[in-house]
């Protein structure tokens, strides 16, 4: 079976480790910052935060703290 995202299948273990950690920190962020949104449902923010991570990560970034600072500057919250 292969992965809804092929893009992740081209990143080592210790990216994709950073992209989870990346993730994981940056949604904890966004929680905070807007405490009364649905986070639980709100697929196309995940999908949103997914796709940049990945992207930045293309682009050579693989800092778990500079992955989460650059993916969350760039996403349009309301």
């Amino acid at each position: 079976m292969g992965s809804r995202n092929p893009r992740v299948d081209l990143y080592d273990p210790m990216t994709l480790e950073a992209l989870g950690q990346a993730f994981d920190s940056s949604w904890v962020m966004l929680q905070a910052r807007n405490p009364f949104r649905d986070f639980e449902r709100d697929l196309d923010l995940k999908s949103s935060l997914s796709l940049k991570l990945t992207a930045l990560a293309a682009d050579g970034v693989t800092d778990p703290v500079e992955l989460r600072e650059w993916a969350l500057e760039s996403l349009p919250l309301r």
